[in-house]
């Protein structure tokens, strides 16, 4: 196989092409500073007014991480094209749909900007508004933690250590924390859309390059008949599961862990608040489980097909498969190219969680409990300048996690973010559709559930082959229902919740259409 060795010359360039990008994306951030600065709406929601185009981008990519870019061809190589089932992406774009549509409409009633404005609403109580808020908090941290350290290898090993982790960490953060500080929600759409064409273009022109590079004569299909003629990596084509061995349980797992929970990961859940009208959920139908699978779809054939092919079984470390494809086996420019995709898909999730995290932090933490309980005035644009101390506050305290790598916090914040933030779930969606859910049986199933994750994840194995995140999904909504049937919910919040919602839904038109037919018939009468 043909290998490259960077110049110190091509070294330089993709340093400074790094430093070019960082400037862009200050600039850029620049310019939505007095749009949201007067406005929290504008900073977190971007004013409610996101077409279906960039929607569709921004949450794609907010979905895709470093870990995505990758993890995602590294564990397709270990473990099999069975991997592939952790997209699960139409099941995932159909929940959103539905779960986001209704969020939606909720939303510019009620003005909610996080999942703890609506489970706090809708289950009436402050406690259980404040337990979310701090415990999504809690995991946001550590997980964007990931990103920057992703980030700083990434540079590291495509730059051969001409970049320090110290200075990579920093490029990246200073490029996070400026652009979400200074743009906000306005900003991170808009950027994200770019991230997504420029992840897209750049994954094609990978695959294009080392498919045309390797194998010039029969391409794909020679690569994959290297593959299946080899007994050592046969398996990664021939059977769909770990180790080439099919269990359903692996895939069932692997799609609740990888996509169904998604849907409520809080920056996923917030964009739900951010469309501009009914046609971006009907957009999001379609468009998003596509822009899935080609993305996943790409990353799983380098995974399975390139990489045995030209790495051959058994490659030293696979948790560097794309980074020693995209710099060993490309010409510097594609190394360079690739790097860009990292940042593509690690800066866009940083941005949406730091931005959730600022927002569950400002309002529900800060604002909620020192304003409005005491019904004390405070103005949007005091509400902005909180939020981007809040910021700075998050930075510091990611920089440390990040700048100490803690093997240990890093993994426990991988295995547990998407589990426990899967955890609110049964009560986001039994709280959207079922009138019988109370406050009593959304603390209890989500509290049970978080116990058994934990329990399943770091003391004791999880029972019969099932993942820890379904066990604890399992206890949550057998909690939440049982509890929920003995319990009662006031009546006024299951019309105002579930009721008015099913109105608007049937009758096709908007909230405010619906309020205005009301009053004008009462006007009548």
């Amino acid at each position: 196989m043909t290998t490259y060795e960077m110049s110190e010359w091509g070294k330089i360039l993709i340093i400074l092409g790094i430093l070019a990008y960082v400037v862009f994306m200050t600039f850029q951030g620049m310019l939505n500073f007095k749009k949201t600065s007067k406005s929290s709406e504008a900073f977190f929601s971007a004013d409610r007014g996101i077409n279906p185009f960039v929607l569709v981008c921004s949450t794609a990519i907010s979905v895709f991480s470093g870990l995505t870019f990758y993890g995602f061809p590294s564990s397709v190589y270990r473990n099999g094209i069975g991997f592939f089932s952790a997209t699960g992406s139409f099941v995932a774009a159909l929940m959103f749909v539905l779960i986001g549509y209704r969020l939606w409409l909720l939303g510019k009633e009620y003005g909610f900007t996080t999942p703890s404005d609506f489970l706090r609403s809708r289950y009436y109580s402050e406690g259980y508004g404040l337990f979310t808020a701090a415990l999504l908090v809690a995991f946001i941290i550590p997980y964007v933690a990931l990103q920057l350290i992703t980030i700083g290898d990434g540079i590291v090993t495509t730059t051969e250590g001409m970049v320090p982790y110290v200075g990579a960490v920093a490029i990246g953060t200073i490029c996070i924390g400026v652009h979400v500080l200074s743009g906000g929600m306005k900003s991170v759409a808009w950027m994200d859309t770019f991230h997504m064409i420029l992840g897209l273009g750049a994954l094609g022109l990978i695959l294009y390059v080392l498919t045309k590079t390797h194998f010039p004569n029969g391409g794909l299909a020679e690569a994959a008949a290297m593959v299946q003629a080899n007994p050592e990596t046969a398996p990664i084509l021939g059977h769909p599961g770990p180790n080439g061995v099919f269990t359903w349980k692996g895939t069932l797992n692997n799609a609740l862990t990888g996509a169904i929970a998604t849907v409520v990961w809080p920056h996923i859940f917030a964009r739900s608040y951010m469309a501009k009208s009914k046609q971006n959920f009907l957009v999001m139908s379609w468009a998003l489980p596509l822009i899935y699978m080609l993305t996943i779809g790409i990353l799983m054939i380098i995974g399975c097909v390139l990489a045995p092919a030209i790495l051959g079984p058994g490659f030293a470390n696979p948790d560097l498969v794309m980074p020693t494809l995209s710099t060993k086996y490309c010409p510097p420019f594609i190394a360079f190219i690739s790097l860009l995709c990292l940042f593509a898909f690690a800066v866009s999730t940083s941005e949406s969680l730091l931005l959730s995290a600022s927002s569950l932090a400002t309002k529900d933490l800060y604002i909620r409990q020192r304003f409005e309980l005491r019904n004390r005035e405070i103005d949007q644009a005091s509400v902005v300048r909180t939020s981007r101390i809040v910021v700075v506050i998050l930075m510091v305290g990611i920089l440390y996690v990040v700048m100490l790598k803690p093997a240990y916090i890093t993994d426990y914040a991988y295995r547990l973010s998407s589990p426990f933030f899967a955890m609110i779930l049964p009560a986001t969606v039994g709280g959207l559709f079922w009138r019988k859910g109370s406050k009593e049986g959304a603390f209890a199933g989500t509290i049970g559930g978080l116990i058994v994750v934990t329990l399943f994840t770091f003391i004791l194995p999880a029972p019969l082959g099932f993942s820890a995140l379904l066990w604890g999904m399992a206890v949550n909504i057998i909690l939440y229902v049982g509890i929920s049937l003995v319990t009662k919910v006031p009546e006024e919040i299951s019309k105002k919740y579930i009721d008015r919602v099913n109105m608007v839904i049937a009758t096709g038109r908007e909230s405010n259409d619906v309020i205005d037919g009301v009053i004008a018939a009462a006007r009548i009468r």
